[in-house]
C-alpha cells in the first residue's frame, strides 16, 4: 500500500527509581519511515471498444492504480467524438477508487432512439486525478464505437397533383420524404426532363433539403403562362442524387407532370393581297395564311388549286406555306404566265 512518508514520534512519558526525572522540556525524538513505493499512477480500460445502439446494455469503464494507497483516489472524466454526453449516450460519473482497493468503475450506456446518426464516436478520457499522491499514467483515453441499430435513410419523391393548368396562377408541392429522420440535413437534387423546359415553359426548381430532425422537405413547381400554343406539355421530374446522412435514393425516384394547355388549338385563314392580276403584269400576289395564335412548332399549310386557270400552266406552281414557330403568319405567291395565247 502506498502511504507516503510517515512519521513516528517517540517522546519520554515517564520515569520512574533513583529519583530520576525528564530532562527540562519534554523529550522527543521524530523518525521518518520513508515510502519505499512508487507513487500510484491510473490508467482507464473499457469492457468492450463498441456497442450497439439499442444493446440495452453498457459497458464498464475501469481505472486501475498501480498501488493501492491509505485515501480515496478521485479519477475524473472528460467526453469527445462524435457523439454526445448526455444525449446519444449517458451521462458518465467520476470515478472512485476506495481506500485500499486498485480498480473503480463507472458505466458507458448508449441511447437508442429513432434517429439516424451513422456509427458515433464517444471518446472517454482522464481530466483530473486527486487523492493518494496518484496521477494519469500518461494520456489515457478510451475511444468507443456505438453502431447504428437503424437503418439508413431512403428516399422518395412525390407531388400533389399529377397535373395543373398552364394559367392556374398556383404551383404544385414536391415532396422528397426521408425513410427515418437523420441528424444531419440531407440535400436531395433535382433534374428534368420531358417536353416541357424548366426555366420556359415552368420555373426553376430548387433541390429540396430535409433538415435535421424532420422526414420531408418540398419544392414547388409553377406552370409559366404565356401566349403561344404548346398543346400539353409534360415535366419528368426526378431524383438525381442524394447526399447526406447515408441517404440513399429510393430505387427510380420521378413524377411525370402535366401542364395542360389553356390556349385553344391555332385556326388557320387564308388571303390574297388582290383578288385580281394582269397575265402580263410581270409581278406576283401574295398569298398569306394566319394563324390564330402563335405556337411552339412549324405550321406547314398544304394549298390546292382549281378554276378555269392550271396551275403550272396559267400561272406558275404555288409552293405549300410554312408558319414558322413563333410567327402568325406565312406566305406563297401566285405568279401569272404571260402567254401569247387568247
Amino acid at each position: 500500500t502506498y502511504e507516503g512518508n510517515e512519521t513516528g514520534i517517540v517522546a519520554i512519558d515517564t520515569v520512574s527509581g533513583g529519583s530520576a526525572n525528564e530532562s527540562g522540556t519534554p523529550q522527543e525524538v521524530t523518525i521518518t519511515i520513508t515510502e519505499n513505493e512508487n507513487a500510484p499512477t491510473v490508467t482507464l480500460s473499457t469492457s468492450a471498444s463498441s456497442i450497439l445502439e439499442n444493446a440495452g446494455s453498457s459497458l464498464t469503464l475501469t481505472a486501475t492504480l498501480s498501488v493501492a494507497t491509505t485515501e480515496d483516489v478521485i479519477v475524473g472524466i472528460s467526453t469527445s467524438g462524435t457523439g454526445v454526453e448526455g444525449t446519444d449516450y449517458g451521462t458518465i460519473s467520476d470515478i472512485t477508487i476506495s481506500a485500499g482497493a486498485t480498480t473503480g468503475t463507472t458505466s458507458f450506456t448508449p441511447t437508442d432512439d429513432n434517429t439516424y446518426e451513422g456509427d458515433e464516436t464517444g471518446i472517454v478520457a482522464i481530466a483530473t486525478v486527486s487523492g493518494g499522491s496518484a496521477t494519469e499514467d500518461g494520456t489515457q483515453s478510451e475511444t468507443i464505437t456505438i453502431t447504428e441499430n437503424d437503418s439508413s435513410p431512403t428516399i422518395t419523391l412525390t407531388s400533389s397533383a399529377s397535373s395543373i393548368l398552364e394559367n392556374a396562377g398556383t404551383s404544385l408541392t414536391l415532396t422528397a420524404t426521408s425513410s427515418i429522420a437523420a441528424n444531419e440535413d440531407i440535400v436531395v437534387s433535382i433534374s428534368t426532363s420531358g417536353t416541357g423546359v424548366e426555366g420556359t415553359d415552368y420555373g426553376t426548381i430548387s433541390d429540396i433539403t430535409i433538415s435535421a430532425g424532420a422526414t420531408t422537405g418540398t419544392a414547388s413547381f409553377t406552370p409559366t403562362d404565356d401566349t403561344t400554343y404548346e398543346g400539353n406539355e409534360t415535366a419528368i421530374v426526378a431524383i438525381s442524387s442524394v447526399s447526406g446522412a447515408d441517404a440513399t435514393e429510393d430505387g427510380t425516384q420521378s413524377e411525370t407532370l402535366t401542364i395542360t394547355e389553356n390556349e385553344s388549338s391555332p385556326t388557320i385563314t387564308l388571303t390574297s393581297s388582290a383578288s385580281s392580276i394582269l397575265e402580263n403584269a410581270g409581278t406576283s400576289l401574295t398569298l398569306t395564311a394566319t394563324s390564330s395564335i402563335v405556337t411552339d412548332e412549324d405550321i406547314v399549310v398544304s394549298i390546292s388549286t382549281s378554276g378555269t386557270g392550271t396551275e403550272g400552266t396559267d400561272y406558275g406552281t404555288i409552293s405549300d406555306i410554312t408558319i414558322s414557330a413563333g410567327d402568325l403568319t406565312g406566305t406563297a405567291s401566285f405568279t401569272p404566265t404571260d402567254d401569247s395565247t387568247y
